[in-house]
């Protein structure tokens, strides 16, 4: 289920040329600012982002990522530095305006997860009752560390993928989102609701983390993406509701969960609704989350490298076609 990477660590920030034609985007449209001193580091962060999307993902999300992570880059000398260790650690992370994701490890992660999640107050956040974040789910609250590790959240099938949402400013982890019923065939996945402290209920980085998951496996070609809720869950359904997904239907009686009966929605975006001519759901969100100018500017790249892509395979094909003319007149 997680999103694939066929770029390792590798030294691009020497041969950003090569990254490109290895890519084939001969035509990137950086929109970062030059950093003084450096001005090839817009070039070289657009590389990395462009190159680590993987092969396997459409041309306009490759595109449209690496334009979005060399303007978080080119913010400062300090973000340039710093995206780049990151990317030459773990290239697969997924990274956005105000978080990024990881992949979920116990030896990184668990300590912090169960220490924002258990309810105690921790680091500026209050003491709250460890219900608000498990109350729903058929795990948690746990008594001890040992009991989270245990769990589905770490546990994983080999049909599912979990995510660490880490702050990009602050590298605290906020929460975990998962991935669940992965179906290659069939190109459908599950999307479960981000589990997050109480605090950061209703902020940007829960939509972030989503927006940056169904943006990845749209672009690797799925179809369909679904987030099932309990039908009580006024919080979780206030969310599905802020990433425009659609409520399909409820089925009654759907599951046990702590000794009670839970009617379960069901929601879904699909590929036709999350971009295209007519498609708004991915606009809406990347708007909501960049601002109208950034949305803009970003539909406004892509039809023009859209243009220039097609500009050079019409000049591909004349110039194909004036060689096979050349050889048949010798014959």
């Amino acid at each position: 289920s997680q999103p694939n990477q066929t770029a390792g660590p590798t030294k691009c920030d020497a041969h950003s040329s090569q990254i490109y034609s290895t890519m084939h985007d001969s035509n990137p449209v950086c929109s970062g600012a030059a950093l003084a001193g450096a001005p090839e580091a817009r070039f070289e962060a657009y590389a990395r982002a462009f190159a680590g999307c993987g092969v396997h993902t459409d041309r306009n999300y490759r595109r449209s990522y690496a334009r979005l992570y060399e303007q978080l880059c080119c913010q400062s000398h300090g973000a340039e530095e710093k995206f780049r260790e990151l990317y030459m650690e773990r290239p697969q992370d997924l990274v956005g305006k105000v978080v990024r994701l990881e992949a979920l490890e116990a030896e990184r992660h668990l300590d912090e997860l169960d220490a924002c999640t258990c309810g105690s107050a921790f680091l500026n956040n209050q003491a709250f009752d460890a219900n608000e974040v498990w109350g729903f789910l058929d795990f948690g609250p746990f008594e001890n560390k040992e009991a989270m590790l245990a769990s589905p959240i770490f546990q994983r099938q080999q049909n599912e993928a979990s995510f660490a949402i880490i702050d990009n400013i602050t590298e605290r982890l906020v929460g975990v989102v998962m991935l669940k019923h992965d179906d290659p065939k069939n190109l459908t996945i599950t999307l479960e609701p981000p589990i997050v402290k109480p605090a950061s209920e209703g902020t940007a980085e829960p939509i972030e983390a989503c927006f940056i998951i169904m943006d990845k496996l749209f672009a690797l070609g799925y179809r369909r993406i679904q987030m099932t809720i309990d039908a009580q869950d006024v919080l979780s359904k206030r969310f599905a509701a802020r990433l425009g997904l659609t409520k399909e239907a409820m089925i009654p009686k759907h599951m046990v969960i702590k000794q009670a009966n839970r009617d379960s929605l069901i929601y879904s975006m699909l590929n036709s609704d999350w971009k295209g001519e007519k498609a708004a759901a991915r606009s809406f969100l990347f708007r909501k989350l960049h601002g109208v100018k950034a949305q803009t500017k970003d539909d406004a790249n892509n039809k023009k490298e859209n243009s220039i892509d097609e500009q050079t395979l019409a000049l591909a094909a004349k110039k194909e076609a004036e060689l096979a003319e050349a050889q048949n007149a010798e014959k």
